[in-house]
């Protein structure tokens, strides 16, 4: 479960979901990871609650099927604020995409994801 006290942690456990096979594990990481009424701010979508949540990540693996996002910078903090730099790819080969992520955190778990894409050919 997310800690504020552990940004490291948070942002482990919030790439976990993202990174698992849908199923029992992803469904058990979304509950533990993410508060119920949880949002999430992508650039052309917004969702909410665990079912959004789940449709978000589904929507990412068949679009890069394999895909794995990787922490590429350092975690930044601000209160109940984490962000990091990310990237993303099949599992083995490039980077095909980067951003960075805003994740708000309440009561130990991540009440909000912002999304941020980098313009395409920018990922490192």
């Amino acid at each position: 479960m997310p800690d504020r006290a552990d940004p490291a942690g948070t942002v482990a456990a919030h790439l976990d979901a993202w990174n698992a096979p849908e199923g029992p594990v992803r469904d058990g990481a979304v509950g533990a990871v993410y508060t119920d009424d949880v949002f999430v701010g992508e650039p052309d979508a917004a969702h909410r609650g665990h079912e959004g949540m789940s449709r978000a990540i589904a929507a990412l693996h068949a679009q890069v099927p394999g895909v794995v996002i990787s922490r590429s910078g350092p975690i930044g903090t601000a209160q109940d604020l984490v962000t990091y730099a990310w990237t993303l790819g099949a599992d083995g080969g490039p980077a095909v995409a980067s951003g960075r992520d805003v994740l708000l955190l309440r009561d130990g778990r991540v009440s909000a994801l912002y999304v941020l894409v980098d313009p395409a050919g920018a990922q490192g």
